[in-house]
């Protein structure tokens, strides 16, 4: 582990809150809310980079999906296995370095599958350069849905000046020729001091 990547880990073995809380983002809540309806057939699978504790994979979960949370901290892994199986809720928890990770790495089967391509992704807070989002584009299934959320410049709130903060014209740069829709592009003030890069794009069917 990095230092930031040991931090993390820190906090959470301590048990320490999470910084941004137990609810999930604002903009996820807004999402699942949004595209309730278009949810048919069997479970939507998801899948929550950089999930941390789970506030966003429960969230997902009850929401009606079969998701994947994938995180490098084990302490935050063990948080999100344990509230999913004590929630009776689906799902499952990998520990791994998304700075490398990819869902064809994980040759699992049965309900701990990893699947390969998936409904809905979404990111909130992996603030590091844009590889991940480059990679991630690449694991939607035709209607598939992508949000990514990170600090932005101009935000008070957020990591320190030595962690990446793209901007928004950057991250939406780093889909052109995905063959992704984009349906949303923008900076999105959550709190008074809190200002956000909010992109969410689909693959045509």
């Amino acid at each position: 582990m990095d230092d930031n990547q040991r931090m993390w880990e820190d906090r959470y073995a301590s048990g320490a809150p999470s910084p941004d809380g137990a609810q999930p983002h604002p903009e996820v809540a807004a999402l699942l809310d949004r595209t309730a309806g278009e949810r048919t057939g069997g479970p939507p699978t998801a899948l929550d980079l950089g999930a941390g504790t789970g506030r966003h994979t429960l969230a997902l979960a009850a929401a009606g999906y079969d998701p994947t949370a994938v995180d490098f901290s084990p302490s935050a892994v063990r948080t999100v296995t344990g509230a999913l199986a004590e929630r009776g809720l689906p799902g499952r928890a990998l520990i791994a370095d998304l700075r490398t990770w990819s869902p064809e790495q994980e040759q699992r089967s049965g309900p701990d599958a990893v699947p390969a391509k998936f409904d809905l992704i979404v990111s909130a807070y992996f603030q590091h350069d844009l590889a991940l989002l480059r990679r991630a584009a690449e694991w939607l299934v035709p209607g598939g849905r992508l949000l990514w959320i990170t600090h932005a410049p101009g935000s008070v709130e957020g990591p320190p000046p030595t962690v990446p903060r793209p901007t928004l014209q950057e991250t939406v740069a780093v889909l052109e020729g995905k063959g992704l829709d984009l349906l949303r592009a923008e900076q999105v003030r959550t709190t008074d001091t809190a200002l956000d890069v909010v992109v969410e794009a689909v693959l045509p069917r």
